[in-house]
């Protein structure tokens, strides 16, 4: 095979995909359908990685039933990391207007990778080929050498899935803490927090924190068996289920699936 050059189209669509979209999907779905177009020819050793890949999902209102009863809601293209504390750290914790965020955990298969970031920072030739693009156009590569491989960032062909939600977050009251701390159960908390609440010297404080892994899996569990019990339930009742909410993918990511 011919070659891979790393151009300057390439390097530039890199860091457009790098300096971000601030929320605007039409503009995300544009940069990545640059991105993927000049990331087509890499060499395989770019566009492979062996090991689980974290990315921090906010979930959007509808998108719950798609990822965590159907087990599969393909997003587009979308930035995962192999370094779990930097899934972590992602963005803030909590959106007033989201559902909750999750931490998917995944290991991609070749088919799923467009470019491995991590990689293209080992390679003579890549960093060579960027520097000389900094002399010229800085500009054009700013967010390239902004982040570098610092994020160890692997852009994926992105399917989300309930059974691969690692963590989610979610708002717990200072009562709920220290109940998980001091071990009290669950059927005992509803008397405790009634006085807890009526007791004026209480500051009531809301933080976010992340679920343990036992409690995730326990929650995709409860709302998995939910869904089944209300379809059960309408198609025992002969009561038609109204599916107008439920996220739908979209059709400028699904050319990439």
């Amino acid at each position: 095979m011919k070659e891979f050059i790393f151009t300057i189209d390439f390097l530039g669509s890199l860091s457009d995909w790098q300096n971000g979209w601030k929320e605007d999907q039409d503009k995300r779905r544009k940069i990545a359908d640059q991105l993927v177009s000049q990331c087509q020819n890499l060499p395989i050793k770019f566009r492979n990685i062996n090991e689980p890949c974290y990315r921090k999902r906010f979930i959007n209102d509808g998108e719950v039933v798609s990822i965590v009863y159907y087990d599969n809601f393909f997003e587009g293209i979308a930035s995962w990391t192999t370094n779990l504390n930097c899934g972590l750290d992602f963005k803030e914790m909590i959106r007033p207007d989201k559902k909750f965020a999750a931490l998917f955990k995944h290991t991609p298969t070749e088919q799923e990778v467009i470019v491995n970031i991590i990689e293209l920072w080992k390679d003579k030739d890549f960093v060579s080929a960027a520097e000389k693009v900094r002399e010229d156009y800085p500009e054009k590569v700013k967010a390239l050498f902004h982040f570098r491989d610092k994020q160890s960032e692997i852009i994926l062909k992105s399917t989300l899935k309930g059974s691969e939600i690692e963590n989610i977050v979610g708002i717990s009251s200072s009562f709920d803490v220290l109940c998980d701390m001091a071990g009290i159960p669950e059927e005992e908390r509803e008397k405790l927090s009634k006085e807890y609440v009526s007791n004026p010297d209480n500051i009531l404080i809301s933080i976010p924190i992340y679920a343990s892994n036992k409690a995730t899996r326990n929650a995709v569990k409860k709302a998995i068996a939910r869904w089944k019990e209300k379809l059960s339930w309408a198609e025992r009742n002969n009561i038609p289920i109204d599916w107008s909410n439920v996220g739908k993918e979209n059709l400028d990511d699904i050319k990439h699936k």
